[in-house]
């Protein structure tokens, strides 16, 4: 068959060939048939093949309809002799097998779906398909099973922020216990099999497994999360899919077109896959031994590739003859030449392909020597190695760029440091729930990893302490025992030893690991400060005995512009930007905040005992970890709008803002002036220099994305990257209520210093010199901290002036006046680098006020013996169980849309929220039980997650102020394609052409051509080593397990993620990694760039500056010409070679963002040498 309409269905065909197979010149009997319709298609249809019962017949029907066809949904389908034989056993089937209408069979099949009874299986095995279509049976347990699409129980017991439906395969073990498998749909590629009681569920990743255990008599059934099919063992890696073997061939039909009509799940007809029995007799402990052998790069990479499933334990090891002389002879390379030939491995796009392929040969044919990665500046963030535990996987990323801390500076040598982060199968948190407890995964899968530590590329890695903002997202330091320069061993002990004095909290393990957690939170260095440069005074407390200055203390011009400096010379940062007046610093065992504060004569910085939480007088570099440099944007969010409306401020203010925002958003596709300026609000793009980008070409070439004479830019990449930008901001917009308030600021808090402001003021100046902006804040204003959760995390100050104050700039001072810093009236907050949000706009000031929350700390946990390291580990799994800050925040919005955030539930919440922020702290938890729920009722709309049907029983229609704006957000679920045409999608010519005209001779730039042989050369490799770290960029934030699908490439220039995610702050954590990576992987690129032997290099870390060249005579004129034109000539040969690869391939992988980099720092160019005229 040939030419069948891709909406045609396999039961569509049959229904009409029976209308003619079914009656004269055919059999009385209506004789049997089969149809299959191969997946594949062309732009006439896909093809297919009819199988009858006799040869009699195949001709008959040949003659009658083989060239006039028979229409099925608007088509014609022609028919033909197949070139390959029917089996005799098929013939066989056919001629003993009665007809079966397809129609009946379908309203059965509807009937069975709407029983939605689960299927016993014969027999089951989770597995792995191989790349020629095989499957490797892998593990299976015994005990009777079933199968089943969206049980009733599922409805019963459903999660309360997973309402999809379900594949759920089910394993009693005993009468009183059953394992079972959640495969939400998203997880299921296809359902492959046909014509057999055997089918396999082809999935991306393992399901979630729980256990029930039913009590004595039949009641309190309690469902936990295990790791597999056995509690105490872990799943082989990869095995994600199912093969089910049904009682019959009708039930296994019924099940497909069940997951198909129900879950949307397509069904792939394959036959004949061969089943292979797994050989369980490899031996990992070879593998660990041969890893240990090797550097650790290297065997990083092995691991991967075998955990990956990419090579087979057997197959890395036959590489070590190989690899040890590759490390001999390129010791610094091996690694990335590993990692190259393992991503050919993978398969990876075509086009990809080809083009790599042609970038290895030199024009003589001849392979040529690897050359280094592009290597990270000494300014970089610290690359460092991860492992993911799942529940079911053990996942290997790295290295990747990451923000450096005091140990990794102190001892560097990335590799004996490991990142370990413990997430869910979607790497979101793992969290227990009211149905389901997670005590029993952790005890059993991440415990053990903990207090034993783990083994990675044949090292052994042993628990060494976490930041606290990894341990929110359950992310933790681990070391492999070392020696330094000197032979001193360093393991994680040691280490632990050498960060301080903590005698002071040994009967306490989470405050314990809460001081370790200063040395791993991220800053950047600046410079060491002297011991009798640190003074020691007093808090100023308030009469009652309250700390006033809670994290706050002043330090001296002198030394606050030395530490500058230094700052500056590690971020290269320019003579342009302002010296910030206050800081967020790490100095030992000290944090919090610094202010300037210019009556201190000479170079010191005073400490408080608020802000010293151990010693450490060993450690005395200036470690910052934020910086006054410019007002922040203030952004309304979720709770605040909730509170807002409730305390009386206008929602029709609210709405129009929202409008505004969505009117910008929308604004991106207008013009390049427009979308520079949403880029540049919303901080996108930034690491490909984005905002600067458009706006250059809008300026300097005069283009744009619509003009009057019709010379329109279209760049593929480009517009991909503006419909990125615009989702992503709609998203916020819809799903965080994420809205700009323009004037209004967001502000680091500090202590008053000075003593010059009374109770219930402030004092406040937004300075941006880049802006012009300079905004003396006066009268009533709101200000709140976030989280908002209690009525009284709203209130309303008076914003003076005081000369004392005048050089303080973008931050908010508070009094020291009082009985109680306004500064913990909102939400607790302190001065130790909280950000408090300053409200300017009159019609969102609260027409009422509520007294501000007030609560007793939960009691600190002790310990009745000097703690070790097994308390901080029992701390941090009490930690991650009773995680429910989230769940709290939640609720809250649930009951004040249904009543009001000042109900009695909400204060409940509001004190529980408080407890749950100081559990790392304290390490008494918040329980569960306590938290008040509505349980089984429908949630307001705003809290849909991203996908979810609003239409279910499960949502209503929020009447409340966050209801109207949730709805009036339009977002459409939105992927960028691939280009699949055949021609370049850059609009190369198009530029090429505005360059020309900006006169570049008249500026001293070199002209527009092929650029020399020894240049093209080692541009061609810069793009190639570009196009391989981008692609590792692109797979290690995807969410698909498929190793052909990467993020794209208008997402990484953009800045953004398309995919949708269940947690939508992992969302924001891994778009914060990902733009980091690629921050340092263009600023690389953007160093290789510099000519080499220019006679001073350009500052390439920020906004190019052309106001740096400056000249006293007209030899410094043409020095600086001649610099920049050596520049412009790099620039130019790597965007011309860009140009090239995607006229050889347009759709590759990497060249567009290439050419994005080379004609930024080109359109710079041009603008310095203009500058210079």
């Amino acid at each position: 068959m040939t030419q069948v309409a891709l909406a045609a269905k396999v039961d569509d065909v049959k229904v009409e060939l029976a209308k003619i197979l079914h009656k004269p010149p055919f059999p009385d009997n209506p004789l049997n048939f089969e149809i299959t319709i191969f997946s594949k298609y062309n732009s006439r249809g896909r093809v297919g093949i009819l199988a009858l019962p006799s040869a009699t017949v195949g001709d008959t029907f040949l003659r009658s309809y083989g060239s006039s066809g028979v229409t099925v949904k608007g088509a014609r389908i022609l028919f033909q002799h197949s070139t390959k034989p029917i089996s005799p056993e098929k013939i066989a089937q056919l001629n003993s097998t009665p007809w079966q209408d397809p129609l009946e069979l379908q309203r059965e099949r509807e009937k069975m779906v709407e029983d939605s009874r689960p299927y016993r299986l014969n027999q089951f095995a989770f597995g792995r398909f191989l790349p020629d279509g095989g499957f490797v049976a892998e593990c299976t347990a015994e005990g009777d099973a079933e199968v089943a699409c969206d049980l009733e129980r599922r409805q019963q017991q459903r999660h309360p922020e997973r309402d999809d439906l379900v594949l759920m395969f089910a394993m009693t073990l005993s009468s009183d216990e059953a394992v079972s498998a959640w495969y939400p749909p998203n997880l299921v590629n296809a359902i492959v099999g046909t014509d057999s009681p055997v089918l396999f569920l082809r999935a991306t990743t393992f399901p979630i497994f729980k256990v029930e255990k039913t009590g004595l008599l039949g009641s309190d059934t309690k469902v936990s999360r295990i790791q597999g099919l056995s509690r105490d063992k872990a799943m082989p890696p990869g095995c994600f899919s199912l093969m089910c073997t049904f009682n019959s061939r009708e039930e296994s039909s019924t099940f497909t077109y069940a997951c198909h009509s129900r879950l949307r799940i397509s069904h792939i007809p394959l036959t004949d896959i061969t089943v292979i029995q797994s050989d369980a007799s490899y031996c990992e402990d070879a593998l660990d031994k041969f890893l240990s052998r090797l550097p650790f790069a290297v065997a990083f990479e092995v691991e991967k590739a075998v955990t990956n499933r990419i090579l087979t334990i057997d197959e890395a090891m036959s590489l070590q003859d190989t690899l040890t002389e590759l490390s001999e002879s390129f010791p610094d390379d091996v690694a990335s030449i590993l990692r190259k030939f393992i991503a050919d491995l993978e398969e990876e796009a075509p086009a990809r392909r080809r083009r790599r392929g042609k970038r290895r040969q030199n024009s003589d044919g001849h392979s040529l020597a690897p050359r280094g990665r592009l290597q990270p500046s000494n300014s970089s963030p610290s690359y460092t190695f991860q492992l993911v535990l799942t529940p079911t996987r053990h996942i290997l990323e790295g290295p990747n760029a990451d923000q450096s801390n005091s140990v990794l500076r102190r001892f560097g040598k990335s590799e004996n440091f490991l990142r370990v982060s413990f997430q869910d199968e979607n790497r979101s948190k793992l969290r227990g729930d009211f149905e389901t407890s997670i005590r029993e995964l952790l005890a059993g899968r991440y415990r053990p990893v903990l207090v034993n530590g783990c083994r990675v590329a044949g090292r052994r890695y042993e628990f060494l302490g976490y930041s606290m903002s990894g341990l929110r997202e359950h992310s933790m330091w681990f070391v492999t025992p070392f020696s330094d320069a000197d032979g001193k061993l360093w393991d994680s002990d040691a280490i632990r030893g050498s960060l301080g004095d903590f005698s002071r909290l040994l009967y306490q393990p989470a405050r314990l690991g809460a001081r370790w957690s200063q040395a791993f939170s991220a800053t950047d260095p600046s410079v060491v400060i002297q011991p009798h440069e640190i003074r020691k005074i007093d808090d100023r407390k308030s009469p009652s005995g309250t700390v006033m200055t809670d994290g706050c203390s002043p330090i001296s011009t002198d030394l606050l512009r030395d530490i500058w400096k230094g700052y500056s010379r590690t971020k290269k940062y320019g003579s342009n930007y302002t010296r910030p007046c206050a800081m967020q610093f790490r100095l030992g065992g000290a944090k919090g905040m610094v202010v300037e504060d210019p009556t201190l004569v000479g170079k010191v910085v005073c400490l408080r005992p608020s802000q010293t939480k151990f010693d450490a007088p060993e450690h005395r570099t200036f470690d910052i970890q934020g910086a006054s440099l410019r007002p922040k944007a203030m952004y309304l969010n979720r709770p605040l709008i909730a509170l807002l409306e409730f305390l009386g401020a206008s929602s029709e203010r609210v709405l129009e803002l929202q409008s505004n925002a969505i009117a910008e958003a929308k604004s991106l596709r207008h013009s390049l002036g427009d979308a520079s300026k949403v880029l540049q609000q919303h901080g996108l793009g930034a690491s490909f220099k984005l905002p600067s980008l458009v706006h250059n070409i809008k300026t300097i070439l005069h283009l744009d994305l619509r003009t009057e004479n019709g010379e329109e830019y279209h760049s593929d990449l480009l517009m991909n990257s503006l419909d990125c930008a615009e989702t992503h901001v709609l998203r916020e917009l819809k799903y965080r209520a994420h809205i700009a308030v323009p004037g209004s600021f967001t502000l680091y808090g500090v202590s008053d210093e000075w003593n010059c402001l009374d109770e219930g003021e402030i004092y406040a100046t937004a300075s941006d010199e880049r802006k012009g902006l300079r905004q003396a804040i006066t009268g009533r204003v709101g200000i709140t901290r976030s989280p908002q959760i209690h009525p009284g995390d709203v209130q309303i100050a008076t914003a003076v002036r005081r000369p004392q104050l005048e050089h303080l700039t973008n931050v908010v001072v508070f009094s020291c006046k009082g009985d109680r810093p306004l500064s913990s009236c909102l939400g607790g907050g302190d001065l130790d680098g909280d950000d408090f949000n300053i409200i300017l706009d009159p019609r969102l000031l609260p027409t009422e006020t509520y007294p501000p929350g007030g609560y007793e700390s939960l009691e600190i946990k002790r310990t009745s013996h000097p703690c070790g390291i097994s308390d901080v580990v029992d701390f941090v799994f009490d930690f991650i169980e009773s995680d429910i800050s989230g769940q709290i925040a939640i609720a809250h919005l649930r009951f004040s849309d249904l009543k009001n955030p000042n109900c009695e539930e909400c204060l409940q919440l509001a004190m529980h929220a408080s407890h749950a922020v100081d559990f790392p702290k304290t390490g008494t938890p918040v329980k569960l039980v306590d938290i008040p729920r509505l349980k089984n009722k429908p949630k307001p709309d705003f809290l849909a997650l991203e996908g979810r049907d609003l239409m279910s029983d499960q949502f209503y229609n929020s009447q409340k102020l966050l209801g109207r704006l949730y709805r009036r957000v339009p977002v459409n679920p939105w992927t960028p394609r691939e280009w699949d045409r055949q021609y370049s999608p850059s609009q190369g010519v198009k530029i090429e052409e505005a360059l020309r005209g900006v006169g570049l001779y008249a500026l001293g730039l070199p002209p527009l051509q092929v650029p020399p042989p020894e240049l093209y050369e080692e541009m061609r490799y810069l793009l190639d080593e570009y196009c391989d770290q981008l692609s590792a960029i692109g797979k290690s934030h995807t969410l698909s397990k498929n190793k052909d699908i990467l993020v794209t490439e208008a997402e990484i220039v953009s800045g953004t993620l398309m995919a949708t995610w269940s947690d939508q702050h992992r969302r924001r954590e891994a778009v914060a990694a990902m733009n980091l990576q690629t921050y340092e992987l263009v600023r690389a690129v953007r160093g290789e760039l510099r000519a080499r032997d220019a006679e001073r290099a350009l500052d390439d870390e920020e906004d190019f500056d052309d106001s740096e060249y400056e000249y006293e005579d007209e030899d410094d004129f043409y020095k600086e010409i001649r610099v920049i034109a050596n520049h412009f000539r790099r620039a130019c040969a790597a965007w011309f070679v860009a140009e090239e690869a995607l006229r050889e391939c347009p759709g590759s992988y990497g060249p567009q963002s290439f050419g994005f980099i080379a004609l930024g720092r080109m359109l710079e160019l041009v603008k310095a040498a203009t500058g210079l005229l």
